[in-house]
């Protein structure tokens, strides 16, 4: 019995390293509107200083896209980790790549390594 025990101690250790490898946050101002020229402001903290960040979003379907293209400006921590944005989204509302919702919006860095998520909501 004790010999099952190490691998389930060793899982979970990895376990909780993973879920606090995020070490970044992600803040959304207020609620996105389905509107075809909708833009909303994102800001970053935590990151490592003076380095890129890329926006992964999930679409509807499940989809995860890179919406980095669609930041003004491009997102760039600052020396002190911060970095402020605005997305144009307008695109995922006219494909309909969006509805009423909770969606999740990652931040990674340039090689797609995960540094931390949010979610931005929807509404009419």
């Amino acid at each position: 019995m004790p010999k099952m025990l190490l691998p389930l101690a060793t899982t979970l250790a990895f376990a909780g390293l993973s879920s606090t490898a995020f070490g970044a946050d992600l803040t959304i101002q207020g609620t996105a509107k389905m509107d075809a020229k909708g833009k909303i402001a994102i800001s970053g903290s935590g990151f490592k200083p003076d380095s890129d960040v890329m926006l992964l979003f999930t679409t509807a379907d499940g989809v995860e896209s890179d919406v980095t293209y669609a930041l003004d400006p491009a997102p760039v921590a600052d020396a002190k980790g911060h970095f402020t944005t605005t997305w144009s989204y307008g695109r995922f509302v006219k494909k309909k790549l969006v509805s009423p919702g909770s969606f999740t919006l990652k931040a990674t860095d340039a090689d797609f390594a995960p540094l931390g998520e949010t979610t931005i909501t929807f509404a009419k």
